[in-house]
């Protein structure tokens, strides 16, 4: 008799051993899931709403201790490199990440010169705070959760840009032929191009005790559009010199607000005419844009 039921008693044995490995695993700690995007009010990280393969963000959360995690963007999602955040307990808490990573995090110092300017991506600096997650629910999403109509900006954990943008875009006027010659360069006047960049509070910002330079660049390619990423300032007024057929052509942008802001782009169109330059108002544009045109004469 006992024989006949054996099967039965060490099926049920099995099946509790099952159980507990399954109760055992379900126990274990939670890894993170960092899902992230950046900002619909922005045009960029630094050229587009997308992340491109291998960039890193750094991810903190204070209650279980994480700073500075590093996660890369890879195969469409943000993978661990090192570290793995675990959920600790039941409890849901809060994460800040910041882009791009740097491996000692705090605050960081740039310039934005025009050797900086060749490599954007490295000076635009963004951050996103706020999101929540558990280990019921270990999705930490880096995303705006406004619905239809909504604008409640305790609702969005995007990325937003910290810096300052400006961007030129150069018309042909009365008495001048790009399909004949173009500008071949620019410079903004009167700008501090350094500062630094805190990655625990997002916060961008010039360095108050460095002087005012020029920014020189080069148009290439025919280029007649440009943008530079900048740190945030005051500046009611920035002096521009367009560089077209071996003469200065130059203008004053008037800056709106008096400050180039954290996620502003000052957009200005430019007219080259033959004896002056026109520039517009500045408007501003996602990132949020500021558009302008403006004149400058020889």
């Amino acid at each position: 008799m006992n024989t006949r039921f054996l099967p039965i008693a060490v099926l049920a044995l099995c099946a509790a051993a099952c159980a507990n490995d399954d109760e055992n695993l379900n126990d274990g700690p939670v890894a993170a899931v960092i899902n992230a995007e950046i900002s619909d009010a922005v045009a960029a990280r630094a050229g587009g709403t997308q992340w491109a393969t291998n960039d890193e963000i750094g991810v903190s959360e204070s209650r279980f201790g994480y700073a500075n995690v590093p996660y890369r963007w890879e195969n469409g999602k943000f993978t661990p490199t090192g570290t793995i955040i675990f959920f600790q307990d039941d409890n849901e808490t809060t994460f800040s990440a910041y882009y791009p990573y740097d491996s000692n995090g705090g605050t960081l110092t740039a310039a934005t010169d025009a050797a900086a300017q060749q490599n954007q991506p490295a000076i635009d600096f963004l951050y996103a705070a706020g999101a929540a997650a558990g280990s019921e629910n270990p999705e930490v999403n880096f995303r705006n959760e406004n619905t239809a109509g909504e604008n409640d900006p305790a609702k969005d954990h995007s990325f937003h840009h910290c810096m300052s943008r400006i961007t030129l875009t150069f018309e042909a006027g009365s008495g001048v032929d790009f399909s004949a010659i173009k500008p071949t360069g620019y410079s903004l006047s009167g700008l501090v191009l350094e500062g630094s960049f805190d990655t625990a509070t997002g916060t961008a910002e010039a360095d108050d005790a460095a002087a005012a330079q020029d920014l020189d660049m080069t148009l290439t390619g025919g280029a007649l559009a440009s943008s530079v990423i900048l740190f945030p300032q005051a500046a009611t007024s920035v002096e521009l010199s367009v560089y077209y057929n071996s003469q200065p052509y130059t203008a004053t942008l008037s800056v709106p607000g008096g400050a180039l802001e954290a996620g502003n782009n000052y957009a200005w169109t430019v007219t080259v005419r033959n004896k002056d330059l026109s520039v517009g108002s500045a408007e501003i544009t996602p990132w949020n844009k500021v558009e302008d045109t403006v004149d400058a004469d020889l």
